[in-house]
């Protein structure tokens, strides 16, 4: 156990030295800032985190590091994003090879943040939140965030989950969080510098991520797979595979027969059956029938041309 506690902070230790090296100017305030945030998760403001232990300078120094290092309004912007780039590749290089499975996973998500009492500070909008409250509109005022994780390998039954950032970006009023989390992913699979550069990987999401302009964009990464939720109420289509007559003329058709998740009388038999057993964490077991359709189409625009790229509809 000593030695294996050693390899851990040995590890840590190396870990630290490649992430300060992404700071060219404050990298002990920003290292020391990392500290005093991962210990005092419930701080209210900035400045009472240079009051940790943690952090061994003065306030000063905490806001001149997070000044230079994260200026969103500097106009160098290639410097940005080349430190965003050795931090994404910094972070990913502890992510531990799949053992059991034979693919990388990572997931998308879009995180408020609420601001409803900063009024100075720039491009600011209406974002969602729950609210328990009844009769209340679930919104605030504040930033989303689009992060893209990764999600490896559990060493045991016992052990926590780990969810990995790998990036972080604020998404702008004018856009949206399947937009940036587009290009996040983008970015991510054509970086050859990751060691899981061409090894299979598997994005998991929500359904609001099942768009049709989010999966045209993810069908050109050749290794990535994509497994999302979709609404009770979408409909989607069968491949066409009746052959047309010689004599007929115009454009093949493309779209078959409807079918529409809300109504199961447009379901045509399942391509394939599998039943499986589930336990859960109180030791309950439950029988689960997953049916899966292949060959689904969704429609599409002239520029998203989404006949070309069917898929598979599983239900439990």
């Amino acid at each position: 156990m000593t030695k294996y506690n050693n390899q851990l902070i040995a590890q840590f230790r190396s870990f630290r030295q490649q992430l300060k090296k992404c700071f060219t100017l404050c990298g002990d305030s920003i290292i020391d800032l990392l500290d005093a945030l991962a210990g005092n998760i419930g701080v209210s403001s900035v400045a009472e985190l240079s009051l940790s232990p943690l952090f061994e300078r003065t306030y000063n120094s905490l806001y001149k590091a997070i000044q230079e290092s994260f200026n969103t309004s500097n106009p160098d912007r290639k410097k940005r994003r080349k430190l965003l780039r050795n931090l994404t590749r910094t972070v990913a290089s502890v992510i531990p090879k799949p053992d059991k499975r034979p693919f990388y996973l990572i997931a998308p998500d879009t995180t408020p943040h609420p601001r409803p009492y900063s009024r100075t500070m720039p491009e600011v909008g209406y974002i969602y939140q729950p609210n328990t409250v009844a009769g209340n509109k679930p919104i605030n005022i504040g930033h989303n965030y689009s992060i893209v994780c990764a999600l490896p390998e559990k060493n045991g039954s016992d052990s926590a989950s780990w969810s990995i950032p790998l990036s972080g970006e604020r998404v702008p009023i004018e856009s949206s969080g399947v937009r940036v989390a587009s290009k996040q992913i983008k970015t991510l699979m054509s970086d050859k510098s990751l060691h899981w550069h061409g090894e299979l990987t598997v994005l998991v999401a929500d359904s609001t991520y099942s768009q049709r302009s989010f999966l045209f964009q993810q069908c050109k990464h050749k290794n990535l797979v994509v497994v999302a939720r979709v609404r009770s109420n979408r409909i989607f289509y069968q491949s066409h595979t009746i052959q047309q007559e010689a004599s007929k003329r115009g454009c093949p058709k493309k779209f078959g027969e409807r079918f529409n998740l809300a109504d199961e009388s447009t379901w045509h038999p399942s391509n394939e059956t599998v039943q499986t057993k589930h336990t859960t964490r109180s030791g309950r077991e439950f029988a689960v029938t997953i049916q899966a359709w292949h060959q689904m189409l969704m429609r599409g625009t002239k520029k998203e041309q989404m006949y070309r790229h069917p898929f598979t509809i599983s239900e439990n």
